[in-house]
């Protein structure tokens, strides 16, 4: 019975799995003006405005203090409301389809001070979001490094990434979220060493 899990385990383990890629947008350093209409971001392209563009998917402006959203862009949220908080998440944080999203163009202009998961004004943090490419691919998760003030100079959009297969993404890293036939495997590994050992075990009483 034990080996024929093992064999089940295996099976699986083997099977061929889709090739993911992490897509990032190197440094960036996009500056955030202060003014209303601030700067629109096409993460697809890079391509940056002061006035809506077609495709644009994020929108910060005054600063930062005030951001929007497209529909095809959805920052992670307090809440699955378009009016809840943006969220400052901890670099390491998995952002996948189990955070808080909301739907439709959104915004949100309290996502910085000194609450917990606020940004602090003029310091770094990360947006984590998921979005529907200009092909309409997707979703994909990833984050976005950030620096926001309230209305004033030096704010900025640093650099940005995300998984191309839909799988989700720590934020800060580059490196893809194992893929669950690399977790089989090492399910795998570990249920043969144990095998191997109830078998020495019974050898030695035996003996």
């Amino acid at each position: 019975m034990t080996s024929l899990l093992l064999f089940v385990i295996l099976s699986f383990a083997i099977r061929p799995s889709a090739q993911s890629a992490v897509i990032y947008s190197g440094v960036q350093n996009i500056a955030i003006p202060t003014t209303f209409d601030g700067v629109y971001l096409d993460i697809d392209t890079a391509t940056t405005s002061t006035s809506v563009i077609t495709g644009w998917d994020v929108n910060p402006f005054f600063g930062g203090y005030a951001i929007g959203n497209s529909a095809a862009f959805q920052p992670v949220r307090s809440g699955t409301g378009n009016s809840d908080s943006i969220l400052n998440l901890a670099y390491g944080t998995l952002v996948d389809s189990l955070l808080n999203y909301a739907t439709g163009e959104a915004g949100s202009s309290d996502h910085i001070g000194g609450g917990a998961y606020q940004f602090t004004e003029g310091a770094q943090g990360y947006l984590g979001f998921k979005f529907t490419t200009n092909s309409s691919a997707g979703p994909f998760y990833g984050w976005m490094r950030v620096t926001l003030t309230a209305n004033t100079s030096g704010a900025l959009i640093h650099d940005w990434a995300y998984d191309n297969t839909g799988s989700g993404l720590f934020v800060g890293s580059l490196t893809a979220v194992p893929e669950p036939s690399r977790a089989m495997l090492l399910i795998a590994g570990a249920c043969f060493a144990s095998l191997r050992r109830q078998r020495r075990k019974r050898l030695g009483e035996w003996q």
